[in-house]
């Protein structure tokens, strides 16, 4: 018998989702969703943005117009996983003005400390030690961020169960597996949904002010401890864990510059769990600082409402002088340069080799112009090199609207060229 067709509302979502799911499903739902209400309805006359379907061969198939395709489940708890992950870009577009870090958020006296994703970090294994030891978690994966009218930058709780990929590593600790012996879950053979008590995780739209970024490092045999990390490491890290596409470049890479050069940074090194939230409940006891308050940046020049400009794109560059568009925002950091394209969704990060070559911009230069200014500076370097990575450079600022081509003067040397080496 083919399911019947259902439709799953969540708080704060406009748009729903249509089910055709077997009981199996639908019993999973209050573990994921365990700080989040929802709803399960026979009719709704609310739009609807994705559909999962239990099909004859027992597996669910998870499809969605903003998806390139469909994804095949071999059971309930990885449909949800599919869930979970849309219902976080669902958020962005319904309201763009939020900014969306993929990572852990955690409450430290009145603060949230962010940790964002890197590769087996352990972040997830952390934010179950966390809410074992009595840490009020508001995400173990993903945390959209909003700016207020105090101008006080917050973060709000997802209001799903944190999750766990199995096997249960041995730093986990023993604390969080009698924790975790005690709550509901679900699980598969490669994740497990640990459902928490009321009290233990944020609900579903609570906010915090953010307090503090802390990187993961799980090394083995590693000493839990904390140590500084830069401003353009931790910028170049959140710019890449951030995932809000729809919002505008120049508002995300604006706010994302202000939490790296106004919140404390830090990289916590670890192997084992409880030290680790040791050395953190120890740091973050309490705050001498006064929150930092943000101005949003002003429109630029032709910008609409959703960050979009119009703007002049080359894919052709070989021929003719070029120099920097109007309105291209730059920030610079610890002497790292980043950015935004003038398609309104773009962040670039400048290596050493692109940020030479975009000081060369600063004046109209052709690609031939440029491969000879960097032959002088760098005479050791091989020509073949340089002109490959100049013509590249210039193709990828050109494609995304970071170049103005000079429509007169073809082919006259800038005078007195010069650039600064690091």
């Amino acid at each position: 018998m083919e399911p019947k067709q259902e439709y799953l509302l969540l708080e704060g979502i406009k748009a729903g989702i249509i089910l055709r799911v077997d009981t199996v499903f639908l019993e999973s739902l209050p573990y994921i969703f365990s700080h989040w209400p929802y709803e399960v309805v026979s009719e709704t006359t609310r739009e609807t943005f994705a559909t999962i379907e239990r099909k004859q061969n027992g597996r669910y198939y998870f499809t969605s117009p903003y998806i390139d395709s469909d994804g095949s489940y071999r059971d309930s708890v990885n449909g949800i996983c599919a869930i979970v992950a849309e219902l976080a870009w669902q958020r962005l577009r319904e309201d763009p003005s939020l900014l969306c870090i993929h990572g852990a958020g955690a409450d430290f006296a009145g603060r949230l400390v962010v940790f964002p994703a890197t590769r087996k970090a352990g972040k997830s294994t952390l934010s179950v030690a966390m809410a074992a030891a009595g840490i009020r978690m508001y995400t173990d994966d993903f945390l959209p961020v909003s700016v207020e009218d105090d101008g006080i930058i917050r973060g709000i709780s997802s209001g799903v169960s944190p999750r766990l990929r199995l096997p249960l590593p041995d730093q986990i600790g023993e604390v969080a597996r009698q924790f975790m012996a005690q709550r509901q879950h679900v699980s598969n053979k490669q994740y497990t949904y640990v459902k928490p008590l009321k009290t233990e995780n944020a609900s579903f739209g609570d906010a915090l002010p953010l307090g503090a970024i802390v990187f993961l490092e799980r090394k083995d045999g590693a000493k839990a401890e904390m140590a500084e990390i830069s401003k353009a490491e931790a910028l170049k890290t959140l710019i890449y864990q951030n995932f809000s596409r729809a919002g505008n470049a120049g508002d995300i890479l604006a706010m994302l510059e202000f939490v790296a050069s106004n919140l404390p940074l830090y990289l916590l090194r670890y192997d084992h769990a409880e030290p680790a939230i040791e050395v953190l409940k120890s740091e973050f006891s309490g705050w001498d600082s006064e929150l930092p308050h943000y101005t949003p940046r002003a429109p630029l020049v032709n910008e609409s409402e959703h960050g979009v400009r119009a703007f002049a794109r080359y894919d052709e560059v070989s021929i003719g002088q070029f120099e920097h568009a109007a309105d291209v925002q730059v920030v610079s950091t610890d002497g790292q340069r980043f950015l935004t394209g003038r398609n309104g969704q773009s962040i670039h990060y400048l290596n050493e080799g692109a940020a030479l070559i975009w000081q060369i911009l600063s004046e109209p230069t052709s690609v031939d112009e440029a491969v000879e200014i960097l032959l002088a500076a760098f005479p050791e370097q091989a020509r073949e090199q340089i002109e490959g990575d100049v013509l590249r450079c210039f193709t990828n600022f050109g494609k995304n609207g970071l170049l103005s081509k000079i429509e007169s003067n073809m082919g006259q040397t800038p005078q007195n060229a010069e650039i600064s080496v690091p």
